[in-house]
């Protein structure tokens, strides 16, 4: 969570009072030590995060696995093989000559090469260097604030007129979250899902993934075809924080954004040199390797990041019951595996002006387990993704033009890949059958950003955003027949004014022109520009130093996916190129109270109704997606976070969601992959100096899902707890050892797709 608004006075006395001198500084630390040294040497030590996990998750194991390895990969490079070689005759004894083992000895290469390029460079460094690596790091170092698109420093407000979690580095790693998903499970409002390509899904306050698009440093990396992005292949081996804004968010994020927005955010280096190295495994047969470098000079910097993770199954709970299609103890074909790479430069020629280049690559494999009790038909699918890639390349500037004026530029490139096999039978051996197929897609996405900052008129921050992105999604629906090619663009144009209209009262205008244009359909018809325009406006009061109100409303849209205009999915669904935008009205009220600086309460209220919903319509000839529904979303999301009792931190929160159906003709008032109640709770327990213990409880309610013919399926509830102990090491080293799912429990999060037992892991870091 956002510590910046932790001490509310203080942040009001810190805008309008000059920095602190020297003096000042060394008074308050001849202060801080009379009063209390111990506090003061355990935050030297580190050993008391400035961002504890309120609100960050606990990873849940949920079955991450090993997929086969691409065929046609590149040739390994000079170090991979060196590496290679040196591990060769140990597989050699435990793997023979088959080809796993060859496998094997690859992916067992990448791990060691992350480990001796780290081991490579870190012991170059000179005593200088190693010595800065054990200062202590704050939440906010190591941050590329460039990589933000609506800023959450202290002259900004535009973000606290709904409700923000931020997701620091050190939360991320306190929780064991591997992936996005991960992080974004235990979050007030937010509800996972593992769905029925093993893809790791959310909903945020009712609303799924369609509605909340996903940003890495402020650039869009959605799917183009159907808006989805498996959460489960963004891993966090190279952010520095993790933004979610509920509600009625900023309109400088873009269109499309009904239901939130996530900002994936990567760090940038502080010191001349700079990096970590981290090795975990798990059960089943679970492992990662994570690297990160960083460099930094007056006016540049460079920072390179790398990371592996591989699953080949996982542990079913001991309460499983056998079924049709899982009669074991671990899961059939739930393997995946992922590589990761960044790099990013950075120039920062004079004050005000810095500029980055930037690349992130994917590539992920994975298979999908099968339904465990269905007989036949469309619910039992022998499927794997042999790939799932993604390349994003970006430029952001941002540039002082005048004294109080700012422009900030983003350009960027997304490609995305992935190949989907269906097999005939659970051997995963033959595509003969008629309803086998290996399916392609091809897509990219490009387009860019401008945002003009202007601080020139007293007491107001204006802003002026304009977004445009072209969507392009090939696809082949089996081997040998044709190439189809579908694209849309999408424009935003928005404007925003943060005015200050008191010490005590900020007010917050914005509104937005967003615009859809259908370009081509694999030459069918397309249909002509659709648009919408959307105020809001919000308003932040500060009642006293310990107290602050927030409300907010706003009108929001969402244009139809490429999928929902043009699909003929094997030939069941019937396109719809007239199909229109879908609109809400979102609404929230909160209230946030500090008692004594140690407790911190926070309450939101909010309301949003969804018209012309996109939803299935059955007709004779098939189904058609078409805008016939309604829906209404409303709530309660109630957070503490306390240090009251001596060397801890508890975070406990509640979310109460009633999400409710109501189009006309509907079977049922029941939505999707929402649940009504959700808590969580965590505690950070500081043994010693270098030991502490961390726990994490979950609990959620039942939740409703609609199989292929219509009928409603119960989900029970679950109740999930991890622990782990962390040991800081002499020479910045980090152990840690937990368990996830404490209790062995076996829950779902889609009928037929058991989740992840009882499962240990280790892991270990070394900082320089």
């Amino acid at each position: 969570m956002d510590h910046q608004r932790f001490h509310l006075s203080e942040k009001r006395r810190r805008s309008d009072s000059p920095p602190p001198t020297n003096r000042d500084t060394e008074r308050l630390c001849q202060h801080l030590s009379a009063s209390a040294p111990g506090f003061l040497a355990d935050h030297a030590a580190g050993l008391y995060p400035t961002a504890g996990p309120a609100f960050s998750t606990g990873s849940q194991t949920n079955g991450q696995p090993r997929p086969l390895r691409r065929s046609g990969a590149p040739a390994l490079s000079c170090l991979d093989r060196t590496v290679y070689n040196l591990s060769d005759s140990y597989l050699e004894t435990n793997e023979g000559q088959s080809s796993r083992g060859k496998q094997m000895k690859k992916k067992l290469g990448k791990i060691l090469t992350l480990t001796f390029l780290a081991l490579s460079l870190s012991g170059g460094l000179n005593p200088s260097f190693a010595e800065i690596g054990k200062q202590s790091a704050s939440a906010d170092q190591g941050v590329f604030t460039l990589g933000e698109i609506v800023v959450t420093g202290e002259e900004e407000r535009v973000t606290e007129i709904t409700t923000n979690e931020t997701i620091s580095m050190e939360d991320i790693r306190l929780s064991d979250s591997r992936n996005l998903g991960d992080v974004l499970s235990n979050l007030p409002g937010v509800f996972p899902t593992i769905g029925t390509k093993n893809e790791y899904y959310f909903t945020v306050r009712g609303f799924n993934q369609r509605y909340v698009p996903i940003f890495y440093d402020g650039i869009p990396i959605s799917v183009p075809y159907d808006g989805f992005v498996d959460a489960g292949v963004l891993t966090t081996d190279n952010l520095s924080r993790i933004t979610l804004s509920k509600g009625v968010s900023s309109v400088l994020y873009g269109c499309n954004t009904m239901g939130g927005v996530i900002n994936m955010v990567s760090r940038k280096p502080e010191k001349a040199f700079e990096g970590d190295l981290t090795l975990g495994a798990w059960e089943v047969d679970g492992y990662r390797a994570a690297a990160n470098f960083g460099a930094r000079r007056e006016k540049w910097y460079l920072a390179i990041g790398a990371g592996y993770l591989e699953q080949r199954t996982f542990n079913l709970s001991n309460d499983f019951d056998n079924a049709r299609n899982e009669r074991k103890d671990t899961r059939s074909n739930a393997s995946r595996e992922t590589t990761n790479a960044s790099l990013k430069v950075g120039w920062t020629p004079a004050p005000g002006h810095e500029y980055a280049l930037g690349v992130n690559v994917v590539e992920a494999e994975r298979d999908v387990p099968p339904h465990t009790f269905a007989a036949s038909g469309r619910e039992l699918k022998f499927w794997r993704f042999t790939n799932w890639d993604k390349l994003t390349t970006y430029f952001i500037g941002d540039s002082q033009l005048l004294d109080g004026l700012e422009l900030k530029t983003r350009l960027f490139r997304d490609d995305y890949e992935n190949t989907l096999k269906a097999y005939d039978n659970a051997s995963y051996n033959s595509q003969k059958a008629k309803f086998a197929f290996t399916s392609t897609y091809d897509d990219y996405s490009w387009g860019g950003s401008f945002t003009l900052r202007s601080r020139q008129l007293k007491n107001q921050n204006l802003s002026l955003a304009f977004h445009f992105k072209e969507d392009i999604h090939r696809e082949q629906g089996d081997r040998g027949d044709p190439w189809e090619r579908y694209e849309a663009r999408t424009f935003s144009l928005g404007l925003e004014n943060d005015l200050r209209l008191t010490d005590y009262l900020s007010l917050v205008l914005g509104c937005s022109y967003d615009l859809q244009d259908p370009r081509y359909a694999n030459g069918s018809r397309v249909r002509d520009d659709d648009d919408s325009f959307n105020p809001q406006i919000g308003l932040r009061w500060v009642l006293n130093d310990n107290t602050v109100l927030h409300a907010s409303v706003g009108a929001k849209t969402r244009f139809p996916t490429l999928k929902e205009l043009y699909s003929s999915y094997l030939g069941s669904t019937l396109p719809n190129p007239d199909l229109g935008k879908e609109t809400a009205v979102n609404y929230e009220l909160g209230i946030e109270q500090n008692f004594g600086g140690h407790t911190k309460v926070s309450l939101a209220l909010f309301y949003s109704d969804v018209e012309d919903l996109i939803t299935r319509r059955v007709l004779p000839a098939g189904d058609m997606y078409d805008n016939v529904g309604k829906s209404r979303f409303q709530g309660i999301e109630v957070a503490l976070r306390s240090t009251l009792l001596p060397r801890q931190e508890i975070n406990l929160s509640y979310t109460y969601l009633d999400a409710e159906d109501r189009s006309a003709g509907r079977s049922s008032d029941h939505l999707e992959e929402v649940a009504e109640n959700k808590v969580y709770l965590s505690d950070v327990i500081t043994i010693t100096d270098r030991v502490r213990f961390f726990t994490e409880l979950q609990w959620n309610d039942e939740r409703w899902e609609q199989d292929i013919n219509g009928n409603w399926e119960n989900i029970d509830g679950f109740f999930l707890a991890d622990a782990k102990v962390m040991v800081r090491l002499p020479g910045n080293l980090e152990l840690e050892a937990g368990i996830h799912n404490l209790f062995d429990k076996d829950y779902e999060l889609s009928v037929g797709f058991p989740q992840a037992g009882r499962t240990a892991f280790a892991e270990i870091k070394y900082s320089f």
